[in-house]
C-alpha cells in the first residue's frame, strides 16, 4: 500500500511541474516580487513594509490559484480521459489514490512557495535603503531566472524531457545560491544579510497554500475547473472575514479570576459609574499580562483577604527588586488558592494600586466614585474585546454554539497572514534584535492548526471519492 502511495503521490508531483500552467504562474509571481523594491523609490520610510505586504501577498494569492489549477487537472482530468478508473482496476484502494494524489499536489505546492519564499528574501534584500537600490541583486535575480530558462531549453533540446519541469529545478537549484550570496555579500560596506525574521510567516503561507490544495482536490472529485474556482473563491472569501461575520459571535469563555495554565494570561476591564445600569459595551482592548516583560505591568497576585502589609516601593526597575512574601505572589501558579487580590505596580510613579477580583467581589469602587471589573482569560492567540455583560453581572457575553461550531470548521486563512505583525512594533518582537517576527508559540499553533485542517479536508475527500463513477465525464 505505502509502495503505491508512494508512486501516486511521485507521479502526481511531476505531472504537476510538467503543465505549463504551473511555470506560468511561477514566472509570474517570481517577476512580480523581484521588482516590488523599484516601487520603494516612490515610499518614504516604508519600503520593507511595501515589499513585504506585496510579496507575502503575490505569494499567498498565485499559490492558492497554482494550488486550485493542479488539484483539478490531477483529479477531474484524471477521470474525463479514464486514467482513474484505470488505477482503480490494479486495484487501487480509492483512499488511497486520493491521498497519494493530495500527497504529491502538496509537493508541488511547497516547491512552489520555497522558490517564491527565496525570492521574498532576495526581494527585501534589494530594498534595504530608502534612497538607494542594491542593483547588482536586482537585476541579478532576473539574470537568474533567464538562465534558468535557458538550462531548461538546453536540457530539453539534448534529453527531449519536459522544458517546464527542467525550468522549475533549474530555479530550485540557481535562487537559493542567489540568496547565499545575497546574505553574505555587503552592501555600501555593510553587512545586511536577509531578513530571516521573516521566515515564520512565509512557513504560514506556504501551510495555507497547502491546505487550499488539499481543498481544492477533495471539491475536484465532484466538480470541474470553473465550478471548483468559485468554491474556492468563495470559500477563500468567507474565511478571510470570519472573525467579522462569525467569529464575533463565537463563544470564548472570560473568567473573573485568573484561569491556571501555561498559556498567555490576558486581562481585561471595565469602569462604570454605580447609576450605570446599562448593557455594557465598552470594555478595553484586551490587555497581555507578561510576568517576565520588564516594559509590561508589573503585577502581584494573593490568595488572602487582607495582606500582611503594604507592599514596598520597588523602584524603577521592579522586577528586579521583588521578592515574594506576606503572601503576595509574583507568579499565580505559586499561589494555594484562586487569586482575591491583585496589586498593580507603576514604575514611574513608584506606587501601588489594589484591586480586588474573584466570583466574591467583581465589581469594586474606585476613587470613592466609580466601579470597576477585571476579567481574565488564557490564550496562545490575543483574544477578541469582549462584548456584553451588565451592572449586576459584568461578565461578558460568551456567543453561542452554533457559530462556534462554524468558525471552526470554516478555513481562517486570516490566521496565516503575518505581514501586519511584521511591519508593527508591538509585542512581536524578537528579544535580542528588537525586530518585529513571528513569535515560535504561534508559528507552533499555526501549523498545528493547518496540519488538523489538512487532515480534515483529506477525509473530507475520501468521503466525496468513496462512490464517485470514475468512467464518466463531469457534468458540472
Amino acid at each position: 500500500m505505502f509502495t503505491t502511495l508512494f508512486q501516486i503521490a511521485k507521479n502526481t508531483f511531476r505531472e504537476s511541474l510538467r503543465e505549463p500552467i504551473y511555470l506560468l504562474i511561477l514566472l509570474s509571481a517570481l517577476v512580480l516580487i523581484l521588482i516590488y523594491p523599484v516601487f520603494t523609490l516612490f515610499v518614504f520610510f516604508g519600503q520593507e513594509k511595501l515589499v513585504i505586504d506585496s510579496s507575502m501577498a503575490t505569494m499567498m494569492v498565485f499559490g492558492w490559484g497554482l494550488a486550485i489549477m493542479i488539484s483539478s487537472y490531477a483529479i477531474s482530468r484524471e477521470i474525463d480521459n479514464g486514467t482513474a478508473l484505470l488505477l482503480m482496476s490494479k486495484p487501487v484502494q480509492r483512499p488511497v489514490f486520493i491521498i497519494g494524489k493530495i500527497l504529491g499536489i502538496l509537493a508541488a505546492t511547497t516547491l512552489f512557495s520555497f522558490i517564491t519564499s527565496v525570492a521574498s528574501l532576495l526581494s527585501l534584500r534589494v530594498a534595504t535603503d530608502q534612497f538607494w537600490i542594491d542593483n547588482f541583486f536586482l537585476y541579478g535575480n532576473f539574470v537568474v531566472i533567464a538562465l534558468a530558462l535557458a538550462i531548461a531549453g538546453a536540457y530539453n533540446y539534448v534529453t527531449r524531457t519536459s522544458f517546464c519541469s527542467a525550468a522549475i529545478i533549474a530555479l530550485t537549484c540557481l535562487l537559493p545560491v542567489m540568496a547565499v550570496i545575497g546574505h553574505f555579500k555587503p552592501a555600501d560596506g555593510h553587512h545586511i544579510g536577509l531578513a530571516f525574521r521573516t521566515v515564520p510567516a512565509l512557513l504560514l503561507i506556504t501551510f495555507s497554500i497547502g491546505s487550499m490544495g488539499t481543498l481544492a482536490t477533495a471539491l475536484s472529485t465532484r466538480f470541474g475547473l470553473v465550478p471548483n474556482l468559485l468554491l474556492c473563491a468563495a470559500l477563500f472569501m468567507l474565511g478571510l472575514m470570519s472573525d467579522y461575520l462569525i467569529g464575533r459571535n463565537a463563544k470564548e469563555k472570560w473568567y473573573s479570576t485568573p484561569p491556571q495554565g501555561e498559556e498567555q494570561l490576558w486581562m481585561d476591564s471595565y469602569e462604570f459609574a454605580p447609576t450605570e445600569l446599562a448593557t455594557i459595551e465598552n470594555w478595553d482592548e484586551p490587555r497581555r499580562l507578561n510576568e517576565t516583560d520588564p516594559e509590561g505591568d508589573f503585577i502581584v497576585w494573593t490568595d488572602t483577604t487582607e495582606s500582611a502589609g503594604e507592599l514596598p516601593n520597588l523602584g524603577p526597575e521592579p522586577f528586579s527588586s521583588w521578592k515574594d512574601g506576606n503572601g503576595w505572589r509574583h507568579n499565580l501558579k505559586d499561589l494555594k488558592a484562586p487569586a482575591i487580590r491583585m496589586g498593580i505596580y507603576d514604575a514611574q510613579k513608584q506606587t501601588w494600586a489594589y484591586h480586588y477580583i474573584g466570583d466574591a467581589a467583581t465589581i469594586h469602587r474606585k476613587d470613592g466614585e466609580n466601579y470597576i471589573s477585571y476579567i481574565f482569560r488564557r490564550s496562545g492567540n490575543p483574544p477578541r474585546t469582549p462584548t456584553g455583560g451588565t451592572y449586576n453581572d459584568p461578565m461578558p457575553d460568551t456567543g453561542n454554539y452554533i457559530a462556534s461550531a462554524l468558525y471552526a470548521a470554516i478555513p481562517n486563512w486570516q490566521l496565516f497572514w503575518m505581514a501586519d505583525a511584521l511591519s508593527s512594533r508591538g509585542d512581536m518582537q524578537d528579544v535580542n534584535t528588537k525586530e518585529p517576527t513571528v513569535p515560535g508559540i504561534y508559528l507552533v499553533y499555526g501549523i498545528v492548526y493547518a496540519i488538523i485542517m489538512n487532515v480534515l479536508l483529506s477525509l473530507l475527500a475520501i468521503l466525496l471519492f468513496w462512490n464517485r463513477e470514475t468512467g464518466v465525464q463531469m457534468t458540472f
